[in-house]
């Protein structure tokens, strides 16, 4: 068993370097997605070369492996998602009750 730490951030870092070692990079996870991933909260993200039309909502997940970057996660149920998300795109509304407020940039 592995020690706990603060996050869950942390916690997955703690994971992929134990099984990678030195050959894990941390280079495409961007960090505007960090604490949405730790806190689980339902996003509204824009791509940044999709029309603004096309903002998807879910959550924020992670890939697995030696070089990971976040995924957006669209259901609850879901295991996998083709949806990367790299240092371009943003998160522009964060879900509270039923409705998406919009996050200051």
């Amino acid at each position: 068993m592995y020690p706990r730490s603060s996050t869950p951030y942390a916690d997955f870092l703690y994971r992929a370097k134990t099984k990678h070692g030195n050959k894990f990079t941390e280079e495409h996870l961007a960090p505007q997605f960090r604490s949405f991933f730790d806190s689980g909260q339902r996003v509204k993200v824009h791509f940044y070369d999709l029309p603004e039309s096309d903002n998807l909502t879910g959550t924020i997940g992670v890939t697995t492996g030696w070089k990971p970057c976040f995924l957006l996660m669209r259901t609850s149920r879901s295991l996998g998602s083709p949806y990367t998300l790299s240092a371009k795109d943003s998160i522009i509304a964060v879900k509270v009750g039923r409705k998406y407020e919009p996050v200051r940039r």
